[in-house]
Protein backbone atom coordinates (compact mmCIF):
# COMPACT_ATOMS: atom_id res chain seq x y z
CA UNK A 1 0.00 0.00 0.00
CA UNK A 2 1.16 3.35 -0.81
CA UNK A 3 2.70 5.28 2.51
CA UNK A 4 0.46 8.49 3.10
CA UNK A 5 1.61 11.94 2.41
CA UNK A 6 2.33 12.59 6.26
CA UNK A 7 4.28 9.53 6.88
CA UNK A 8 6.88 11.09 3.79
CA UNK A 9 8.20 13.96 5.93
CA UNK A 10 11.81 11.80 5.82
CA UNK A 11 14.50 14.49 5.22
CA UNK A 12 16.14 13.55 1.63
CA UNK A 13 19.88 12.40 2.96
CA UNK A 14 17.62 9.55 4.53
CA UNK A 15 15.99 8.68 1.19
CA UNK A 16 16.74 5.94 -0.60
CA UNK A 17 15.99 6.61 -4.61
CA UNK A 18 15.99 4.19 -7.37
CA UNK A 19 16.29 5.72 -10.68
CA UNK A 20 14.74 3.84 -13.17
CA UNK A 21 14.88 3.91 -16.97
CA UNK A 22 14.06 1.28 -19.85
CA UNK A 23 14.61 0.80 -23.78
CA UNK A 24 11.61 -0.23 -25.84
CA UNK A 25 10.30 -1.42 -28.86
CA UNK A 26 8.42 1.97 -29.23
CA UNK A 27 6.42 4.97 -27.30
CA UNK A 28 3.60 3.60 -26.45
CA UNK A 29 3.97 2.42 -22.86
CA UNK A 30 0.98 -0.36 -22.58
CA UNK A 31 1.42 -2.29 -25.79
CA UNK A 32 5.69 -1.47 -26.43
CA UNK A 33 7.80 -4.35 -24.91
CA UNK A 34 10.65 -3.59 -22.57
CA UNK A 35 14.58 -4.23 -24.59
CA UNK A 36 17.06 -3.36 -21.47
CA UNK A 37 16.58 -2.24 -18.02
CA UNK A 38 19.03 0.03 -16.30
CA UNK A 39 18.45 0.85 -12.78
CA UNK A 40 20.83 3.11 -10.23
CA UNK A 41 20.23 2.77 -6.43
CA UNK A 42 21.11 6.23 -4.30
CA UNK A 43 21.51 6.91 -1.08
CA UNK A 44 22.79 10.62 0.56
CA UNK A 45 24.20 11.10 -3.27
CA UNK A 46 26.41 7.76 -3.25
CA UNK A 47 25.94 5.12 -5.31
CA UNK A 48 24.37 1.74 -3.32
CA UNK A 49 24.00 0.03 -6.22
CA UNK A 50 23.32 -1.00 -10.36
CA UNK A 51 20.84 -3.17 -11.98
CA UNK A 52 21.23 -3.68 -15.73
CA UNK A 53 20.11 -6.45 -18.44
CA UNK A 54 19.16 -6.98 -22.34
CA UNK A 55 15.54 -8.19 -22.52
CA UNK A 56 13.73 -10.40 -25.34
CA UNK A 57 11.21 -8.20 -25.95
CA UNK A 58 9.56 -11.30 -28.08
CA UNK A 59 9.20 -9.53 -31.15
CA UNK A 60 11.17 -7.61 -33.97
CA UNK A 61 12.26 -4.40 -32.73
CA UNK A 62 11.72 -1.23 -35.31
CA UNK A 63 14.81 -0.17 -37.67
CA UNK A 64 13.91 3.43 -36.13
CA UNK A 65 14.55 2.04 -32.66
CA UNK A 66 17.82 0.07 -33.31
CA UNK A 67 19.19 3.14 -34.78
CA UNK A 68 18.27 5.16 -32.01
CA UNK A 69 20.08 2.51 -29.66
CA UNK A 70 22.21 0.13 -30.83
CA UNK A 71 19.79 -2.55 -29.85
CA UNK A 72 19.04 -5.80 -32.60
CA UNK A 73 16.89 -8.44 -32.61
CA UNK A 74 20.16 -10.91 -32.73
CA UNK A 75 21.68 -8.79 -29.42
CA UNK A 76 18.30 -9.06 -27.39
CA UNK A 77 17.40 -13.10 -28.57
CA UNK A 78 19.50 -14.54 -26.08
CA UNK A 79 18.42 -12.25 -23.17
CA UNK A 80 15.54 -13.34 -20.72
CA UNK A 81 11.75 -12.25 -21.17
CA UNK A 82 10.43 -9.57 -18.85
CA UNK A 83 8.28 -11.95 -17.11
CA UNK A 84 11.83 -13.15 -15.79
CA UNK A 85 13.42 -10.28 -15.23
CA UNK A 86 10.88 -8.78 -13.05
CA UNK A 87 11.27 -10.43 -9.45
CA UNK A 88 14.99 -9.49 -9.28
CA UNK A 89 14.00 -6.00 -10.71
CA UNK A 90 11.28 -5.35 -8.06
CA UNK A 91 13.60 -7.55 -5.46
CA UNK A 92 16.53 -4.70 -6.27
CA UNK A 93 14.13 -1.74 -6.00
CA UNK A 94 12.56 -2.80 -2.67
CA UNK A 95 11.10 -0.14 -0.55
CA UNK A 96 13.21 2.05 -2.13
CA UNK A 97 11.55 5.93 -3.87
CA UNK A 98 11.32 5.19 -8.32
CA UNK A 99 12.55 7.56 -10.19
CA UNK A 100 12.30 8.68 -14.03
CA UNK A 101 12.90 11.26 -16.62
CA UNK A 102 8.92 11.14 -17.86
CA UNK A 103 8.30 8.76 -15.08
CA UNK A 104 4.61 8.42 -16.84
CA UNK A 105 6.23 6.31 -19.31
CA UNK A 106 9.31 3.80 -17.66
CA UNK A 107 6.86 3.18 -14.98
CA UNK A 108 3.92 2.87 -17.17
CA UNK A 109 5.72 0.50 -19.25
CA UNK A 110 6.59 -1.64 -15.46
CA UNK A 111 3.35 -1.68 -14.48
CA UNK A 112 1.93 -2.94 -17.89
CA UNK A 113 4.45 -5.59 -17.79
CA UNK A 114 3.30 -6.61 -13.93
CA UNK A 115 -0.71 -6.61 -15.08
CA UNK A 116 0.65 -8.99 -18.12
CA UNK A 117 2.87 -11.46 -15.62
CA UNK A 118 -0.20 -11.02 -13.31
CA UNK A 119 2.40 -9.80 -10.37
CA UNK A 120 0.89 -7.13 -8.35
CA UNK A 121 2.21 -3.33 -8.43
CA UNK A 122 3.66 -2.00 -5.06
CA UNK A 123 2.48 1.54 -5.91
CA UNK A 124 5.81 3.31 -4.70
CA UNK A 125 6.13 6.75 -4.18
CA UNK A 126 7.09 8.08 -7.74
CA UNK A 127 9.42 11.21 -7.96
CA UNK A 128 9.32 12.68 -11.94
CA UNK A 129 12.37 14.20 -13.18
CA UNK A 130 10.56 16.02 -16.05
CA UNK A 131 8.46 17.81 -13.64
CA UNK A 132 11.23 19.16 -11.18
CA UNK A 133 13.24 20.01 -14.26
CA UNK A 134 10.33 22.22 -15.75
CA UNK A 135 9.69 23.80 -12.19
CA UNK A 136 13.43 24.36 -11.26
CA UNK A 137 15.10 24.79 -14.58
CA UNK A 138 13.27 25.94 -17.17
CA UNK A 139 14.11 29.51 -17.46
CA UNK A 140 17.94 28.01 -17.99
CA UNK A 141 16.97 25.25 -20.93
CA UNK A 142 15.50 25.14 -24.24
CA UNK A 143 13.61 21.86 -23.31
CA UNK A 144 14.13 19.56 -20.63
CA UNK A 145 14.66 16.14 -22.71
CA UNK A 146 17.47 14.24 -20.83
CA UNK A 147 20.15 15.01 -23.49
CA UNK A 148 19.45 18.61 -23.00
CA UNK A 149 19.77 18.90 -19.57
CA UNK A 150 22.71 16.39 -19.19
CA UNK A 151 24.60 18.86 -21.66
CA UNK A 152 24.01 22.13 -20.26
CA UNK A 153 24.34 21.21 -16.85
CA UNK A 154 27.31 19.06 -17.62
CA UNK A 155 26.70 16.52 -16.01
CA UNK A 156 29.07 13.40 -15.42
CA UNK A 157 27.35 11.16 -17.06
CA UNK A 158 25.72 11.47 -20.83
CA UNK A 159 23.23 9.68 -21.83
CA UNK A 160 22.90 7.87 -24.99
CA UNK A 161 20.02 6.10 -25.11
CA UNK A 162 21.12 3.07 -23.31
CA UNK A 163 19.19 2.05 -19.84
CA UNK A 164 21.97 2.14 -17.75
CA UNK A 165 23.87 5.29 -19.49
CA UNK A 166 20.49 6.98 -19.31
CA UNK A 167 19.96 6.05 -15.59
CA UNK A 168 23.08 7.20 -14.52
CA UNK A 169 22.21 10.52 -15.81
CA UNK A 170 19.23 10.70 -14.20
CA UNK A 171 20.96 10.37 -11.50
CA UNK A 172 23.35 13.05 -11.57
CA UNK A 173 20.11 15.14 -12.61
CA UNK A 174 18.53 14.25 -9.55
CA UNK A 175 20.83 15.71 -7.19
CA UNK A 176 21.06 18.88 -9.29
CA UNK A 177 17.54 19.02 -8.90
CA UNK A 178 17.79 18.52 -5.33
CA UNK A 179 20.61 20.93 -4.35
CA UNK A 180 18.44 23.87 -6.42
CA UNK A 181 15.18 22.31 -4.32
CA UNK A 182 16.74 23.02 -1.18
CA UNK A 183 16.94 27.01 -1.98
CA UNK A 184 13.11 26.74 -1.82
CA UNK A 185 12.69 25.53 1.24
CA UNK A 186 12.64 21.38 0.02
CA UNK A 187 14.07 19.22 2.87
CA UNK A 188 11.42 16.33 2.83
CA UNK A 189 10.08 13.76 0.36
CA UNK A 190 7.26 15.12 0.87
CA UNK A 191 8.63 18.68 -0.12
CA UNK A 192 10.37 16.88 -3.02
CA UNK A 193 6.96 15.03 -4.43
CA UNK A 194 4.65 18.04 -3.51
CA UNK A 195 7.47 20.16 -5.80
CA UNK A 196 6.88 17.91 -8.88
CA UNK A 197 3.19 18.85 -8.88
CA UNK A 198 3.48 22.62 -8.42
CA UNK A 199 4.67 22.78 -11.81
CA UNK A 200 4.56 26.45 -12.59
CA UNK A 201 2.73 27.90 -9.96
CA UNK A 202 3.67 31.96 -10.20
CA UNK A 203 4.19 32.42 -7.00
CA UNK A 204 6.15 29.03 -6.16
CA UNK A 205 9.45 31.22 -5.21
CA UNK A 206 7.90 32.28 -1.99
CA UNK A 207 8.16 28.35 -1.17
CA UNK A 208 11.08 29.06 1.04
CA UNK A 209 8.34 31.53 3.76
CA UNK A 210 7.01 27.58 4.64
CA UNK A 211 10.63 26.42 5.06
CA UNK A 212 10.54 26.40 8.82
CA UNK A 213 6.69 24.75 9.11
CA UNK A 214 6.65 21.43 11.01
CA UNK A 215 4.69 18.97 10.14
CA UNK A 216 2.30 18.56 13.44
CA UNK A 217 -1.22 19.82 14.09
CA UNK A 218 -1.37 23.78 14.67
CA UNK A 219 -2.62 27.36 13.52
CA UNK A 220 -0.68 29.18 10.67
CA UNK A 221 -0.74 32.92 9.99
CA UNK A 222 -0.16 34.84 6.43
CA UNK A 223 1.48 37.90 6.63
CA UNK A 224 1.90 40.68 4.60
CA UNK A 225 3.21 44.24 5.03
CA UNK A 226 3.36 46.36 7.99
CA UNK A 227 2.84 42.96 9.86
CA UNK A 228 -0.62 43.25 8.26
CA UNK A 229 -2.79 39.32 9.08
CA UNK A 230 -3.98 38.30 5.57
CA UNK A 231 -5.26 34.90 6.33
CA UNK A 232 -5.73 32.47 9.38
CA UNK A 233 -6.15 29.09 8.93
CA UNK A 234 -5.52 25.05 10.87
CA UNK A 235 -4.51 22.58 10.33
CA UNK A 236 -2.77 18.82 10.79
CA UNK A 237 -0.42 19.50 9.47
CA UNK A 238 1.34 22.40 9.14
CA UNK A 239 3.49 22.23 6.29
CA UNK A 240 2.02 20.06 4.02
CA UNK A 241 -1.48 22.38 3.99
CA UNK A 242 0.03 25.31 4.06
CA UNK A 243 2.38 24.16 0.52
CA UNK A 244 -0.64 23.53 -0.41
CA UNK A 245 -1.48 26.77 -1.27
CA UNK A 246 1.21 27.01 -4.30
CA UNK A 247 -0.46 23.60 -5.95
CA UNK A 248 -3.79 22.62 -5.99
CA UNK A 249 -5.79 25.42 -3.89
CA UNK A 250 -7.26 28.11 -6.89
CA UNK A 251 -9.57 29.47 -4.89
CA UNK A 252 -10.09 33.34 -6.20
CA UNK A 253 -8.28 35.27 -3.31
CA UNK A 254 -5.56 32.37 -2.85
CA UNK A 255 -3.53 34.01 -5.47
CA UNK A 256 -3.42 38.02 -4.54
CA UNK A 257 -2.89 36.77 -0.78
CA UNK A 258 0.64 34.47 -1.68
CA UNK A 259 1.17 37.98 -3.93
CA UNK A 260 1.18 40.09 -0.73
CA UNK A 261 2.54 37.48 1.69
CA UNK A 262 5.60 38.07 3.41
CA UNK A 263 6.08 35.89 6.02
CA UNK A 264 4.12 32.87 7.47
CA UNK A 265 3.63 32.46 11.25
CA UNK A 266 2.95 28.79 13.32
CA UNK A 267 1.80 28.03 16.13
CA UNK A 268 2.61 24.25 16.85
CA UNK A 269 -0.41 22.38 18.74
CA UNK A 270 -1.18 18.66 20.08
CA UNK A 271 -3.60 17.67 18.20
CA UNK A 272 -6.70 19.28 15.65
CA UNK A 273 -9.04 20.16 18.28
CA UNK A 274 -6.57 22.27 19.95
CA UNK A 275 -6.06 23.79 16.63
CA UNK A 276 -9.34 24.64 15.85
CA UNK A 277 -10.11 26.22 19.16
CA UNK A 278 -7.01 28.15 18.58
CA UNK A 279 -7.75 29.46 15.00
CA UNK A 280 -11.03 30.41 16.14
CA UNK A 281 -9.73 32.73 19.10
CA UNK A 282 -6.72 34.02 16.53
CA UNK A 283 -9.56 34.85 13.93
CA UNK A 284 -11.72 36.53 16.48
CA UNK A 285 -8.79 38.70 18.16
CA UNK A 286 -6.44 39.70 14.95
CA UNK A 287 -9.60 40.04 12.06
Amino acid sequence: MQRSFDELGVPLSDVTFCVLDLETTGGNRNEDMITEVGAVKVRAGECVGTFQTLVNPGRAIPPQITVLTGLTDALVQPAPRIESVLPSLMSFVGDAVLVAHNARFDLGVVRAALARAERPDRQPTEVDTVHLARRLLRDEVPNCKLSTLASRLRLDHQPSHRALDDALATVDLLHVLIERASGLGVLGLDDLVALGKIGGHPMAAKLKLTADLPRTPGVYTFRGHNDSVLYIGKATNLRQRVRSYFGSDDRRKIGPMLREAQRVDHVPLPDPLSAEIVETRLIGRLL
